[in-house]
């Protein structure tokens, strides 16, 4: 098989040569994770006939992401793509086939001689235990690796002790460019850069926002003249259903002045609220969950005007993250009514009537 020199940095290298069964790369994002793991998939591959597997967490990540960097890697290697089959050739005949994990029990099937599973956190437990469970070609107890940022303390957390797990972080990437580090340095804060830029499993144990703070971040506004007052509305039965509304004054802060939180609401019942509080407080427009298209429908039949939200969790979370703390303003840029009930609760559903220009999760 033709080679090609490949650059690793020290924590790269090591995680790639190492060869006991089990291993992490568990790093910051951007920590060069996936480009090891791929890397280790191709000193697997040297094996000619050898049958390897290479999983992510859904089909468009595979697709886009860790498909993407293995074909950088493995470049000239490649003899045959079979795209429909999601399935390499190498040249020494050597194959990868390349899963989803969205459905675990589809990874069910033919015996394996390697298995890589990239962006583990994501996915479900039950992915590595049945992974691990194809690892027995020509009789053989193959390797299984993981490449991954944690997410909480979730299975990763629970079976790195079966592992030889190697850490680095997103600095620790010598090929990163400074001004990206920095960027991120600067925009996450808390547990959530410990967790995304550190790459340490975190027990956020129920709080998000930990930059929430009661003294500074509850307090009475004055002014009722807002220059835009938007409604975010989640709808729930069992889980409660939520609406805030969220005006917005003329400097850009923005301060939550209504909630409805209630369990077993029928569709309706919300409808008919959020037109209440939107002929109350004068909303413009209400954002909400994308996946509730019949609720959507719903409320603009009833003449209230409703787009859907962006549902990018993180990024919701890091809007209302930035605008909990004061950054030098006297008023912080998120504040909340003092009449509404727990008000830390309303910090955790902010997410649900969030917008940064509309919407933005």
């Amino acid at each position: 098989m033709q080679r090609q020199q490949i650059e690793l940095y020290g924590t790269q290298h090591d995680f790639v040569a190492c060869q006991d069964r089990f291993t992490g790369f568990i790093g910051g994002i951007g920590s060069g994770k996936s480009y090891a793991g791929a890397v280790k998939a191709m000193l697997y591959c040297q094996v000619p006939g050898t049958l390897g597997l290479v999983i992510a967490p859904s089909y468009p990540m595979l697709r886009d992401a860790t498909l993407r960097t293995f074909k950088q890697v493995a470049e000239a290697a490649i003899a045959e793509t079979h795209a429909s089959e999601m399935r390499l050739t190498l040249r020494n005949g050597a194959e990868v086939l390349f899963r989803s994990a969205d459905q675990p029990d589809r990874l069910r099937g033919p015996n394996i001689s390697w298995a890589w599973i990239d962006e583990a956190s994501l996915c479900g437990a039950e992915t590595w235990d049945i992974t691990i469970g194809r690892l027995r070609a020509d009789g053989k107890a193959g390797p299984c690796w993981i490449t991954t940022t944690p997410k909480g303390r979730n299975w990763v957390y629970q079976k790195q002790a079966q592992m030889t797990v190697f850490r680095s972080t997103t600095a620790g990437n010598p090929y990163l460019s400074p001004e990206f580090v920095e960027s991120l340095q600067t925009a996450y804060t808390g547990k959530f850069a410990q967790q995304e830029l550190l790459g340490e499993f975190v027990g956020f144990d129920g709080l998000v926002y930990e930059e929430f703070d009661r003294g500074r971040n509850v307090r009475a506004i004055p002014t009722r003249t807002w220059r835009r007052v938007i409604g975010g509305v989640d709808e729930g039965y069992t889980n409660p259903a939520v609406i805030l509304i969220v005006g917005e004054d003329q400097d850009g802060r923005l301060h939550v002045v209504h909630e409805y939180y209630q369990r077993r609401q029928l569709q309706t019942e919300v409808v008919m609220t959020a037109r209440r509080l939107m002929v109350e407080h004068r909303v413009g427009e209400f954002v909400a969950d994308p996946s509730a298209a019949g609720l959507i429908a719903d409320m603009r039949k009833a003449g209230i005007p409703t787009v859907p939200a962006n549902n990018a969790v993180m990024a919701g979370i890091q809007a209302v993250k930035g605008r909990l703390v004061a950054a030098g303003d006297t008023v912080p840029r998120l504040t909340i009514d003092p009449g509404l009930r727990q008000p830390a609760r309303r910090i955790r559903g902010l997410r649900v009537a969030w917008w940064e220009g509309r919407a933005a999760g």
